[in-house]
């Protein structure tokens, strides 16, 4: 995937409230750009000033990081709203988390301290779950789910022992795997393609594009649902950035990035408020944690052009799209036992197991069918029973590209509905009975949100290597223009215990250049 970093696209869609320019540092509009560089210039402090691009929690951290070394930081989100891909709506006692919900990792995560420290309300939601097909729930004896865990485990042998093996899709490679194992039942050899189809929705694509050499099948750690609301977490890390009111300032779109390696000239933002109006801020360094899909839209320019090698790590990550749609009833229907019900489509009529081939017809349903069977049940879902996370009378019913972007579209809450409810009269408990009424319906929009990069997270696509983007950042370690999220990382990738050990790094980078010993304390025991 080429992609071009020196094009700027703007970002539409945002109608916030015009901020003040007081005592703000940012250009007046009736100077001319040299003018305004040149004024502000002359009144900069003699601390290190760096702007940081993006609220989200690597922002916030890495801003936080640096104030407490004295440095000048200003944080400028485009949003009206800090935290980013960091959402949670509350409406009453009603809690929902529609961007990240989960800490992951949770024996390795710093984050999981805060907790306790900030009386958040949790749940670790690995019981056991119940698994579903067009048919029904399945038996005890439904193993193709354990083939599928076999597949992926010689998936991770495979590359290991083969390091220069091409790539290649996960579906394809899965039903090579079971064409050529001996041992397993036809009915195993059937299904087994369907069940690793589970993976979807935790990397949030399609197992048709994603990547064999780096499935992100295994999460061997504990997982648990923030059932009281990640919002809770940014709050906390933007706490001390907002003793200064000028430090973290929304309803700034940044479109240009004027930067220099080294620091002999300042680097320069040019940027739009609300009302679209152009400003420009300078400062000693810049620190960018726009969202992945942001770069691969070339929705901010960089001059001069990003180095070759970061543009080739950022090409040779992908972005996915993991959706959320939220259904309340009247009443629960489903079992109130199980966390999550796992559904698994039927195999495709048109691949024949047997000798590994397909017909001229598309393989995979879950993508291209239509007509009047064209509903949930053709694609892989895995559903939240919100019942015994919070109490609520809901389902959150997880979906993947390129269901989430079709879905993310749809305006009509009956229609989203109706694509849904066979899913809901297989989690039936009680058969006969009818479906009760439905409250309500919400769905997640990333994959229409610019800002969000038209998506929720980096996501290992066949020909990925997210290695050569890590690379290249430590390439650059001692730059003035550093980059921090989620992509950023491989330990913690796609989660906000990544993003926000990535903004540390980019704040600790910047420190050393700047001269400024690091003190090496844990934000999370200051407070």
């Amino acid at each position: 995937m080429a992609q071009s970093f020196h094009l700027s696209s703007l970002i539409t869609g945002i109608n916030p409230i015009k901020p003040s320019n007081c005592c703000s540092d940012l250009a007046a509009l009736d100077k001319t750009p040299r003018e305004l560089v040149e004024g502000t210039h002359a009144v900069r402090s003699e601390r290190k000033k760096v702007i940081v691009v993006g609220a989200g929690v690597s922002g916030l951290h890495a801003a936080a990081v640096l104030h407490r070394h004295g440095c000048e930081v200003v944080v400028l989100e485009a949003r009206d709203r800090i935290g980013g891909r960091i959402l949670t709506s509350r409406k009453g006692d009603h809690v929902r988390d529609i961007g990240a919900a989960w800490m992951h990792e949770t024996s390795q995560n710093s984050l999981v301290k805060l907790i306790p420290q900030l009386s958040i309300p949790y749940y670790y939601d690995d019981g056991v779950p119940l698994y579903f097909t067009r048919d029904g729930r399945t038996g005890s004896q439904f193993k193709a789910k354990k083939v599928a865990d076999e597949f992926a485990d010689y998936c991770e042998w495979f590359y290991e022992t083969n390091p220069e093996a091409e790539d290649r899709p996960v579906q394809e490679f899965a039903r090579e795997f079971v064409l050529q194992h001996q041992l397993i039942t036809e009915d195993e050899r059937e299904w087994a393609p369907q069940a690793i189809r589970e993976v979807e929705l935790w990397i949030g694509t399609s197992t048709d594009q994603a990547s064999s050499k780096h499935l992100s099948y295994f999460i061997t750690e504990r997982n648990v649902y923030m059932k009281g609301g990640y919002d809770r977490i940014v709050n906390w890390t933007a706490e001390t950035l907002r003793s200064d009111p000028n430090i973290i300032r929304l309803n700034h779109r940044v479109e240009d990035v004027e930067w220099n390696e080294h620091g002999t000239a300042p680097a320069r933002i040019r940027y739009k408020d609300a009302a679209g109006e152009v400003g420009f801020i300078q400062g000693d360094a810049v620190i960018m944690t726009s969202p992945l899909g942001v770069y691969h839209h070339n929705l901010i320019s960089f001059n001069p052009p990003l180095p070759g090698d970061i543009q080739e790590g950022m090409s040779r990550c992908s972005y996915g799209a993991l959706g959320k749609v939220f259904f309340e009833f009247a009443e629960v229907f489903w079992s109130k036992e199980n966390d999550q019900f796992v559904f698994y489509p039927s195999p495709s009529e048109e691949t024949d197991t047997s000798t590994g081939s397909s017909s001229s017809m598309e393989s995979n349903p879950s993508i291209n069918s239509i007509g009047e069977n064209d509903n949930i049940l053709n694609y892989a879902t895995v559903t939240i029973n919100l019942w015994i996370m919070t109490g609520s009378k809901e389902l959150c019913v997880q979906i993947a590209e390129p269901l989430t972007q079709r879905i993310e579209n749809m305006q009509d809450p009956k229609g989203i509905y109706l694509f849904f409810e066979p899913l809901f009269k297989i989690f039936r408990t009680e058969p006969y009975k009818a479906l009760p009424s439905l409250v309500n319906v919400e769905t997640t929009h990333w994959t229409q949100d610019p800002l969000a990069g038209y998506g929720t997270y980096s996501a290992d696509k066949v020909g990925d290597e997210p290695q050569l983007l890590v690379d290249a950042l430590k390439n650059h370690k001692s730059s003035r223009l550093q980059f921090a999220g989620e992509h950023c990382t491989i330990v913690g990738n796609g989660c906000v215990h990544g993003a926000y050990k990535s903004g540390e790094t980019a704040a600790t980078n910047l420190l050393e250049g700047f001269g400024i010993q690091y003190d090496g304390l844990d934000a999370i025991s200051l407070k």
